[in-house]
């Protein structure tokens, strides 16, 4: 992806950005997941680069093996 989608990994305490990420491959796995699946920004926030504190709220669950870029979140709720 482009710049227009690099999402920041955020600290979940104090939201700084600790990493940064490109979203799912083509097959929608996560590029830099361990080798048990699980996801690089599990336990953290994520946000899109640029964006205010009002899309900071997306955290991803420990120990997750979805992508949140790959998520609906109309259906989720968010």
């Amino acid at each position: 992806m482009y710049e227009d989608g690099v999402v920041d990994i955020l600290n979940p305490i104090t939201d700084e950005v600790i990493d940064h990420c490109y979203g799912p491959t083509v097959q929608g796995g996560c590029p830099m997941a361990g080798p048990e699946g699980v996801v690089f920004c599990h336990g953290c926030r994520v946000a899109p680069s640029g964006a205010g504190p009002e899309y900071w709220n997306l955290w991803v669950p420990p120990a997750s093996q979805h992508c949140p870029r790959a998520w609906n979140l109309e259906v989720v709720g968010y």
